[in-house]
């Protein structure tokens, strides 16, 4: 229990969460660069841009767990110098086989840093100040792909897609830098046998229901990114540029999403109705998205209102690893549960929405999915509600 928050902490951790976005938002821009550089396929395309979620789908909560057992500052490191290794790899590619390995270093490197994360942010806050922080940490995906997002187009244009992979390198490396100075080792764990903490962490039903809230949250979420420009151009005639344009807007709204959670918390909503609430929002706006009668300016509202008020969902999910785990030593693996449920959802769910889009001939079917998922993550807000009376004061 730290007296004061390390206020300057918290932003090394948030820095080095702003890098791990960026090395997932550099690849959507640069794909149609690096087909043509390094003549990859329509496939390895598509190997690239999901490798680093598959990996997080099959390791996150063994990261968490070997993070709790033997140092999470010391993942955190090794995290963020994983990454910066891959992301150079990447930059010197020739080929195919070379730029998949990279993408799997990176994702090696971005599960062993964001399982570090949580527990470095609790060693460095006072239990008042924990909402803020973990709101801000929740921001980090949409706020680092954004800012990729921003960086590519002037990349691209001027040295290539491998000065965009260079530059993220950098950065990552510098945050490693800052991370070593400026942010203090939890003095929680090392003390909990790896499979007790495996065990003791897949058994608590309120890190469950958070795994099963945020799967539902990022499947929903990821899927409109991916899928909505093909969807403005395809069912809406919008042109390419617009639809672009639209999807990085729909990506940064998602930023004073999170922040907001952190401030209804600390005025006093629940976890779990900001959890419901939000699951509840989302599936209403989704029938504003794909029903076909609803006028365009009505749809654009419904996109966006469906990424800021989504965004909630993030900073209670985040700030609930540390309340429901059984311990501060438990903590990284916690997290580890919900990034593997992210990844999980970000690599399987989109696929799920366009398999169902193609048998039907059209976007309206993948509604039903969207809203059987909405109506999932309700249900977790309020299975929560019930776990959390039952914890100790």
């Amino acid at each position: 229990m730290t007296p004061k928050t390390n206020w300057p902490a918290v932003w090394v951790v948030f820095a080095g969460g702003l890098a791990a976005g960026a090395h997932i938002g550099k690849v959507p821009p640069a794909l149609p660069a690096l087909r043509v550089d390094l003549g990859l396929s329509l496939l390895q395309s598509g190997f690239v841009a999901t490798t680093l979620y598959a990996i997080g789908a099959l390791v996150g909560i063994f990261g968490g767990t070997m993070a709790d057992r033997y140092g999470q500052k010391r993942f955190a490191l090794i995290g963020l110098a994983t990454m910066s290794g891959g992301g150079l790899i990447g930059a010197l590619a020739q080929g195919f086989v070379p730029l998949l390995a990279s993408r799997f270093f990176e994702g090696i490197g971005f599960i062993l840093f964001t399982v570090g994360a949580a527990p470095l942010l609790v060693a460095a806050t006072r239990p008042e100040d924990r909402p803020a922080a973990f709101s801000l940490w929740s921001a980090y995906m949409p706020t680092g792909g954004t800012l990729a997002l921003l960086a590519a187009p002037l990349a691209l244009a001027s040295f290539g897609w491998r000065s965009l992979w260079l530059g993220v390198a950098a950065c990552t490396a510098l945050c490693a830098v800052l991370l070593a100075r400026k942010v203090p080792a939890p003095s929680f764990g090392g003390g909990v046998g790896s499979i007790r903490l495996l065990t003791e962490s897949v058994t608590r039903p309120g890190s469950l229901a958070l795994c099963v809230a945020f799967i539902c949250y990022v499947g929903q979420w990821s899927s409109l990114m991916v899928w909505l420009p093909t969807f403005v151009v395809d069912e809406r005639g919008m042109d390419p540029t617009s639809a672009s344009l639209l999807t990085a807007l729909f990506v940064a709204v998602n930023i004073p999403g999170n922040l907001l959670g952190g401030v209804l918390m600390n005025r006093g909503m629940p976890r779990w109705a900001m959890m419901a609430g939000a699951s509840f929002a989302m599936g209403a706006m989704t029938l504003g998205i794909f029903a076909s009668s609803i006028p365009d300016a009505w749809r654009l509202a419904s996109v966006l209102v469906f990424s800021l008020l989504g965004g909630l969902i993030p900073s209670a999910v985040f700030s609930g690893t540390a309340v429901h785990a059984r311990s501060p030593q438990h903590i990284g693996t916690t997290n580890g549960m919900v990034m593997q449920a992210s990844h999980l959802g970000q690599f399987v769910i989109p696929i799920l929405i366009a398999w169902a889009a193609s048998r039907t001939g059209g976007w309206e079917a993948s509604l039903g999915t969207m809203l059987a998922l909405a109506a999932i993550g309700l249900l977790s807000g309020f299975a929560l509600r019930s776990f959390e009376r039952r914890l100790p004061d």
